[in-house]
């Protein structure tokens, strides 16, 4: 624990679970019938995943909350070594972003069979996302898989959890009632240069004479449409762990503006037209403590140049898998603004390689600066699902009863 900043390592949060050796994501609690170590057993293993009887890969932990082993199979295709792209054994994106690095993930044959295996170990609670690539350009799901991530970006991408993983209650649970709903809008930006729509969500306990908190989400329209951001709000609400909230899902950026409007355009599109468009239509608190400004990824640096702007009417800030583009430059010149003290939370994924070290380094240079961080580290990527399955960890961190 550091002074001013609480960190939350979700890794190694105990949970009930069946303490069992998974192969693939079948629920098999008895201990696989051969060690999955040597060459003579991963042949046997093999004939049941041809058979269709076994998934992969091979997952093993000895109980809840220890380091889980994985053992990923693949058929080659005799067009050289197939590889395992993923959170864990890396993308093999260098950090030009431009490049790729071929000989990451790359596989070991079993004997003289046509599988390849690549072991590597996660921590408890792990979800990992991956695919399997046969060719320079041939990147394909697991197909001895069935699991799958369908949030990413370019298509599916197989997705592996660990047994002791817990999903997030608001979708493994039924929708709770009552729920919210959504209101649609258009705000005429003049700093943008053109209209950005937006959807409100009200909670079900909504009244006009309300004066409720409120958490602007940056760039967040595109991204609540699937649904899946309304009922967490209404699971937090609905089980008392949130205050009722109001939240704004903002578009921001336009297909195709290549600047993005970025910086003092931004700025005051989150700071004053957003906010003054949603005060005008709905009952929001004028209490900065109780208004947040959200972002993923990219759109962190917007946020925090936001919440970091005098006379802000943002004390809160969340900051989702936070992006390289939030350099330590940036950093340090937004931290030596005067402004008042902010409530931060910060979603970092342990197996996001390109990117952790900019949650990282945010904690540590907005701790430093006198500002309240929590900084919550979860065994997963940066991926879509990673931010939407935490997102409500965001929100108690920042609006918790």
């Amino acid at each position: 624990m550091k002074q001013g900043s609480c960190i939350t390592d979700w890794a190694a949060v105990s949970t009930p679970a069946i303490c069992c050796i998974l192969v693939g994501i079948a629920a098999s609690c008895a201990p696989h019938p051969t060690s999955i170590g040597t060459d003579g057993a991963l042949a046997r293993t093999i004939q049941e995943v041809e058979a269709g009887r076994v998934s992969t890969p091979l997952i093993e932990q000895s109980s809840p909350g220890s380091e889980a082993s994985v053992t990923f199979l693949v058929k080659g295709t005799g067009d050289g070594v197939p590889r395992i792209v993923s959170d864990v054994t890396g993308w093999g994106v260098r950090p030009d972003d431009e490049t790729f690095d071929l000989t990451v993930g790359a596989t070991t044959r079993i004997g003289k069979t046509e599988w390849y295996r690549l072991e590597t170990h996660v921590a408890p609670r792990a979800r990992v996302e991956y695919l399997v690539v046969l060719g320079p350009t041939d990147y394909r799901v697991d197909p001895n898989n069935p699991r799958q991530a369908a949030l990413h970006t370019s298509g599916p991408v197989s997705e592996m959890v660990t047994p002791d993983y817990v999903p997030p209650p608001a979708f493994a649970e039924p929708h709770v009632t009552p729920r919210g709903r959504t209101v649609e809008g258009t705000i005429n930006s003049r700093v943008l240069g053109g209209s950005r729509r937006v959807i409100v969500y009200l909670p079900s306990t909504y009244r006009d004479d309300g004066a409720y908190p409120i958490a602007v989400f940056h760039s967040g329209w595109g991204r609540v449409r699937t649904g899946e951001l309304p009922r967490v709000l209404d699971w937090l609400v609905a089980h008392g762990t949130i205050k009722p909230i109001i939240v704004a899902f903002l578009q921001s950026y336009l297909p195709g503006d290549a600047d993005n409007r970025e910086g003092p355009p931004m700025r005051s599109y989150l700071t004053e037209e957003a906010l003054e468009w949603l005060v005008e239509r709905f009952s929001i608190t004028s209490d900065p403590g109780e208004r947040a400004v959200l972002a993923v990824s990219y759109g962190a640096k917007d946020a925090l140049d936001a919440a970091l702007a005098p006379g802000s009417p943002y004390g809160c800030v969340g900051l989702m898998i936070p992006g390289r583009r939030l350099t330590p430059a940036d950093l340090l010149a937004l931290t030596e603004r005067p402004v008042r003290s902010l409530r931060v939370a910060i979603l970092a994924g342990r197996y996001d390689g390109a990117n952790l070290a900019t949650a990282r380094n945010a904690d540590r240079v907005l701790t430093g600066a006198g500002h309240d961080v929590d900084f919550m580290l979860v065994p997963e990527g940066h991926n879509r699902a990673t931010w939407r399955n935490h997102f409500g960890d965001v929100l108690v961190s920042l609006f918790g009863i």
